[in-house]
């Protein structure tokens, strides 16, 4: 699943992160991504460790906006990670206006299934989603995969559009002084009639409000909490 891109899961109130569904940094690391085949800096925003660095794909796949950004985090890799996957996959953790549950826990990770309920106007969506994580001891770089599973739905209803091609990743790499690198791959298709280029600029924002959610939780938990996992 290294390849797939998925926009992630810090999806809130507002329709735009809500259509994105449940589900950089300093300038080394923007000079290695905008140096990176495929890829031109969009965006950057933010200061010192906080600063958010976004990036498009050159060659775009038109309804299926695709983003790569990085940023910092002063906490280690594990703790990042943990934090992360508890939000992608507690149910108590949903975002307004979403439902999740988890269809399947397995060995790294889980199967989740997410209803994203929209205006009149707008078909509801849902998908389900295969969870993994991964961690490399020799390297100490902490992963978080996941791509679309719905061939474990039954048959779409016709008032639901179920969103396909949902993959991505972060990757959360020790920085050398007990921080974090981290890059965030997405890559989400928006489903339904939806114009390409407002679409485009919807899941631009949410997937910066994407890394500013986790940053927030993060900064929640505390640099001296110990992040626990999702809920058995």
């Amino acid at each position: 699943m290294a390849n797939r891109r998925f926009t992630d899961f810090a999806l809130r109130a507002p329709l735009s992160s809500r259509l994105a569904l449940a589900c950089l940094a300093f300038a080394s690391t923007a000079v290695a991504a905008e140096s990176t085949p495929g890829w031109e800096l969009a965006d950057r925003r933010g200061q010192g460790d906080e600063a958010v660095a976004l990036f498009v794909e050159q060659a775009p796949v038109p309804g299926r906006p695709t983003f790569r950004l990085e940023t910092s985090f002063d906490v280690p890799p594990a703790f990042a990670r943990s934090v992360l996957l508890e939000d992608m996959v507690d149910p108590s953790r949903a975002p307004s206006g979403q439902r999740r549950k988890v269809l399947e826990r397995t060995a790294n990770g889980a199967v989740v299934y997410t209803f994203i309920d929209l205006p009149l106007m707008l078909a509801d969506r849902e998908l389900v989603l295969r969870v993994e994580e991964s961690h490399d001891p020799a390297t100490g770089v902490h992963r978080i995969e996941w791509a679309e599973a719905n061939e474990l739905l039954p048959p779409a209803g016709e008032d639901v559009v179920r969103l396909t091609g949902a993959a991505g990743y972060w990757e959360f790499r020790p920085d050398g002084q007990g921080g974090t690198q981290a890059i965030h791959e997405t890559r989400t298709e928006l489903g339904g009639s939806i114009p390409v280029s407002l679409g485009d600029r919807m899941m631009k924002s949410q997937a910066i409000e994407s890394v500013e959610g986790l940053r927030a939780r993060i900064e929640e938990r505390g640099p001296g909490a110990v992040a626990a996992g999702p809920p058995k």
